[in-house]
C-alpha cells in the first residue's frame, strides 16, 4: 500500500508542476504569493534557485482556522491556500489525496525520533516531543511544496545559478519528506530516467563529504527525509539540519525538467522550540558547526528556555 501510494503521487500529481508554468497570466496572478512574504506561500518563480514552487496547506484551505482563540494569524504562514481550479482543476483533488498520507508517514518517522532521542538524551527529553510538534494534517503548520526545476535556457544562465536548480541551503523546520522526483520531457512525458546522471539532490554528510542522494535500484518507490534547524534545538543538538543542494543539468537546452514535492513539518508560529531539560541553548550552539547558527543561538538571553519558532524562522540578522 505504502508503495502504491508513492508511485500514486509520482504519476498524477508531479507532473501537473510544469503545468503550472503555463497558467494564464491572470491565474498565475490569482494564485501568486502574497505581498509583504516571500518564498512561504502561493505561487512562486526564481526565488530560491532555478525553479519555480507551489506552496499549499495539507488538509485546509483556511489554516489561520486551526490556531487557538486569541493567537494572532502569522501573514507568512497562515495565508489562505488559492487554487488554480479554472485551467487546472485536477491540482486540488490530487494535492489533497497526496498530503495526508505524507503527513501520516512522516508522523510515523517522528515517533521514531521521539524513541531515539529518548535513548540518547535521556530522562531529560520531553516524550513526544516531537510528535506533538508534529501534528496531525487536520491541526498542523506544514506546509506542502510542489516544485519544478527548469531547464537551463543559456550558458550564462547556467552560470549564474553555479550550475544548481537549489543552491546549498538547509530547511527552517523539524524535518522535511521528499518524494522523489520525476523527469519530464518537452510534451510532459515521463522520462524513464534522467538523461544526466550526476542530476539531483545532494547533501553534505555529518563529516563534511558531498553525496548524490539516489534511491537503491532494488528499493522501489520510497521517500526521502532531512532534518531542519528546528531539530536541532530539541535534540539539544544531537540531530544537525541537512545541508543540501539540487545540481541542475551540465548544459543548457538539454529539454527535461525536474518534479518534486516537499512536506515541510514544522510547530506553529506561536510555539517554541525547547531543547531538553538540562540543556541550554548554548550547550546546543556548542555543537553547531554552522558559524551563524551558532550566534544566534549565543544572542538569545542566558535564561532563556528556547526560541519562539517564528522568531526563530525571522532570524536572519537576529
Amino acid at each position: 500500500a505504502f508503495q502504491a501510494e508513492v508511485r500514486r503521487i509520482r504519476e498524477r500529481l508531479l507532473p501537473l508542476a510544469p503545468e503550472l508554468e503555463r497558467l494564464p497570466a491572470g491565474e498565475l496572478a490569482e494564485i501568486a504569493e502574497r505581498p509583504g512574504t516571500r518564498n512561504v506561500n502561493g505561487f512562486s518563480r526564481g526565488l530560491d534557485g532555478h525553479r519555480s514552487g507551489f506552496y499549499f496547506h495539507p488538509a485546509t484551505d483556511d489554516p489561520a482556522s486551526l490556531l487557538p482563540e486569541g493567537v494572532p494569524p502569522a501573514p507568512a504562514f497562515y495565508a489562505p491556500n488559492r487554487w488554480p481550479d479554472q485551467t487546472l482543476p485536477e491540482l486540488r483533488g490530487r494535492a489533497r489525496e497526496a498530503a495526508p498520507f505524507l503527513v501520516d508517514v512522516g508522523r510515523v518517522v517522528a515517533a521514531a525520533l521521539d524513541r531515539r532521542l529518548s535513548s540518547l538524551a535521556g530522562e531529560g527529553y520531553r516524550p513526544g516531543t516531537l510528535q506533538r510538534l508534529a501534528g496531525e494534517a487536520e491541526t498542523c503548520n506544514h506546509k506542502c511544496r510542489l516544485i519544478c526545476y527548469h531547464d537551463f535556457e543559456s550558458q550564462e544562465q547556467r552560470a549564474s545559478s553555479k550550475g544548481m536548480w537549489a543552491p546549498p541551503h538547509k530547511d527552517t523546520g523539524l524535518f522535511t519528506v521528499l518524494v522523489p522526483g520525476v523527469f519530464l520531457g518537452p510534451q510532459g512525458e515521463r522520462l524513464a530516467a534522467c538523461p544526466d546522471p550526476e542530476v539531483g539532490l545532494y547533501v553534505r554528510d555529518r563529516r563534511g563529504a558531498i553525496r548524490h542522494v539516489v534511491a537503491p535500484l532494488d528499493a522501489g518507490e520510497c521517500l526521502l527525509f532531512q532534518l531542519g534547524e528546528a531539530m536541532q534545538v530539541i535534540s539539544g543538538g544531537l540531530y544537525h539540519a541537512t545541508e543540501h543542494c539540487v545540481r541542475g543539468p551540465p548544459s543548457p537546452c538539454r529539454g527535461y525538467v525536474r518534479a518534486s514535492l516537499a512536506v515541510f513539518f514544522q510547530p506553529h508560529a506561536h510555539e517554541d522550540l525547547e531543547p531538553p531539560d538540562g540543556v541550554s541553548l548554548r550547550d546546543v550552539a556548542a555543537r553547531a558547526h554552522d558559524g551563524m547558527f551558532r550566534m544566534y543561538l549565543l544572542h538569545q538571553p542566558e535564561s532563556a528556555l528556547g526560541v519562539n519558532f517564528l522568531s526563530f524562522c525571522h532570524r536572519e540578522g537576529f
